[in-house]
């Protein structure tokens, strides 16, 4: 489990210590949460989206079950403030079994900030209502009762006597930080079960995890600085590379002048992609060696006839060797991703995909996953994205087949373990349009051959 600080960590590694010192789960993480206090329960709601927790609305049955106990309750809602509908063990009692008998929940929280001072009065509500807590619980192993406090510092020895006494019910401070507790492990008790069910990502770790020296690599991938060096495939041999693997790639043409380009762009039948085809030549937008959108014999040919111009001006200083250029059809409208692999020395092989086109290095929104993937693995990676909602169209533009980017996640995944002298794929961009996705750039590093 990944945590973005130590307080984070912290909550987290108490919240793992109180499953095993009860002997229960959070499951799906479904979590009911009952607080004393209405601004309580509005701030969680409204920070809730932050930490990726699901908080399941109140099921009619069990918002019957309260308004019978508790006429008076005003609002009814996940998450729920039942203070001043009766006394506090009425009101608490009410409230922890409508959610516990309702089977929509999972975990459930009480939200009780550390009495101030141990004052006697604070105390005891603290104690009615987290007695109610651990009762409606007590026999239901399939709910996991957790206390929260929004503020820090350290709970009252009363508090916590009670909650070692029925258990070691955990213990955990901070909204945010609880929260993410609970749903970082809800993902990673999800995660282990279809691990369990289908074996490990890769066959050969039950092995590699048996082993306790304490560092390593992976036996099948060196470091990249073992190897005498590596080749860096310019994009027409990319491009058929990857269309060779089954990946969805643009129709790259070569053309060796201008007025072959001309051709090739009146074959294609629509504005083109115009870009050097030269070998040494990783980043083409980098010296200028692209234009889009060109439509028309003379735009294609001054185009042509500029990009050429530049690439001479590369052979002549020994940085590229010039072979042409490439015509491309220009992709229909969409979203700009990046997806990509890359070998890293110590985990083996990654899967890449985040926003892309020229603003990826910019945005630095990712999302990593240990290849191979499944098709269900890539789909969470492109829910991961902050900018996930882009996928689904905004403003009038089109969304994302979700569908075809995962393929293209998990074809990556596959070349990365069947092609070991693979050591990186850049897809930049990917335009994903709501009928399908295609990688209109690539570039393929590869271990150099003897």
């Amino acid at each position: 489990i990944r945590c973005a600080d130590l307080d984070e960590l912290l909550e987290t590694a108490e919240l793992v210590a109180g499953c095993r010192r009860l002997g229960r789960r959070v499951g799906r993480g479904r979590t009911g949460v009952v607080t004393v206090s209405t601004g309580e329960a509005s701030l969680i709601a409204d920070l809730a989206p932050r930490t990726g927790i699901d908080l399941p609305p109140v099921p009619d049955a069990a918002r019957v079950r309260l308004l019978e106990d508790l006429p008076t309750l005003g609002y009814i809602g996940n998450p729920l403030d039942p203070w001043g509908s009766s006394d506090a063990q009425t009101a608490y009692r009410a409230a922890f079994e409508a959610f516990a008998a309702s089977g929509a929940y999972d975990v459930l929280v009480l939200v009780h900030d550390f009495p101030y001072r141990s004052l006697p009065s604070e105390i005891e509500t603290a104690r009615e209502v987290t007695a109610e807590l651990v009762r409606a619980t007590a026999d239901r192993p399939a709910i996991l009762p957790v206390y929260v406090s929004l503020t820090s510092g350290e709970p009252p020895p009363e508090t916590k006597r009670q909650l070692d006494e029925a258990g070691g019910v955990p213990l955990l401070r901070g909204t945010v930080e609880a929260f993410r507790a609970i749903a970082h492990l809800a993902a990673w008790e999800a995660r282990r079960e279809r691990r369990t069910a289908d074996g490990p990502v890769r066959a050969g770790w039950p092995a590699l995890a048996r082993d306790r020296t304490p560092w390593g690599h992976e036996p099948s991938l060196p470091p990249a600085e073992a190897s005498p060096g590596a080749v860096v495939l310019a994009e027409r041999e990319s491009l058929a590379l990857l269309a060779a693997a089954g990946l969805p790639v643009v129709d790259a043409r070569p053309a060796p002048d201008a007025a072959a380009a001309v051709d090739v762009a009146r074959d294609l039948a629509g504005p083109v992609a115009l870009k050097l085809d030269a070998d040494g030549l990783a980043h083409k937008t980098e010296v200028g060696g692209l234009r889009l959108g060109v439509l028309g014999d003379d735009a294609v040919r001054g185009a042509a006839e500029e990009l050429l111009a530049i690439g001479r001006g590369l052979e002549a200083e020994g940085s590229a060797t010039l072979r042409g250029l490439l015509v491309e059809p220009m992709a229909g409208p969409g979203v700009e991703l990046i997806a990509g692999l890359e070998r890293d020395p110590q985990f083996g092989p990654l899967v890449l995909v985040g926003l892309g086109g020229v603003l990826a290095e910019v945005l630095d929104d990712v999302s990593l996953r240990l290849a191979p993937v499944t098709h269900a693995d890539a789909l969470a990676m492109l829910a991961e994205l902050h900018g996930a909602a882009i996928l689904d169209g905004v403003r009038g533009r089109p969304g994302a087949d979700r569908g075809a980017v995962a393929a293209i996640l998990v074809a990556l995944g596959t070349l990365a373990t069947t092609r070991p002298e693979i050591r990186e794929i850049d897809l930049n961009p990917v335009v994903a349009g709501p009928a399908g996705a295609v990688a209109v750039d690539a570039l393929v590093v590869v271990d150099r051959l003897p």
